[in-house]
């Protein structure tokens, strides 16, 4: 049990020195040389741990899932209506952001530039359960008369994605000089305001 708690941690440090090596000098900036000197550890004591920076990079897609459907899971959607548990969920998105530099979404940039086909198909499931994830919340919704029935629920769902991923990308690119929240929040005001059913619409229902 100690050697695999020690495994653990020393993985952490190694995967949060990755994400410190991206978020100041791009993921092109990986190397072996480079995360030994930033945890303090030889070249060798890595190779122990992941073998090669794909390796790496999996590892990570494994982190970035966990926080993902942790963010959800831990929103207590079930006690909100779907509208409000989405935005929940969103601000929760980009709070964890904010805290690691937006790293996941360069994670799977850097993913989609290798072509790796075993890393973009890692990389796809976890996005395609986050999206899943969303659109649930919004046929919940749909179900329960707060959001509009004409709704397709992936497709709201991926363009959800799409915002706060441009968001970030958009915020990193400007060097984190603009407030995450406020540029978010009139984008949902105007997604709630077209999903919402109004409340003739739902007498209709």
């Amino acid at each position: 049990m100690t050697i695999r708690k020690n495994t653990e941690i020393r993985k952490k440090q190694i995967t949060d020195a990755v994400r410190e090596i991206i978020a100041r000098y791009g993921s092109e900036n990986i190397t072996i040389r480079r995360l030994s000197r930033a945890v303090g550890i030889s070249e060798a004591a890595i190779y122990r741990h992941f073998k090669s920076k794909r390796e790496i990079l999996s590892f990570l897609v494994e982190d970035i899932e966990q926080t993902w459907m942790t963010e959800i899971e831990q929103s207590e959607i079930a006690t909100h209506p779907a509208l409000s548990a989405i935005d929940i969920v969103l601000r929760n998105r980009i709070s964890t952001a904010e805290q690691r530099g937006g790293v996941s979404f360069q994670v799977i940039a850097e993913i989609i530039s290798l072509g790796d086909k075993k890393l973009n198909k890692q990389a796809a499931a976890v996005v395609d359960r986050y999206i899943g994830a969303l659109a649930d919340l919004v046929a919940s919704g749909i179900h329960d008369g707060e959001i509009k029935e004409d709704i397709n629920p992936v497709a709201i769902a991926t363009i959800i994605f799409g915002m706060i991923q441009g968001l970030v990308n958009n915020w990193a690119l400007n060097n984190y000089n603009f407030n995450l929240i406020v540029r978010y929040t009139p984008m949902w005001n105007m997604l709630h305001a077209a999903m919402q059913k109004t409340p003739e619409l739902a007498l209709r229902r």
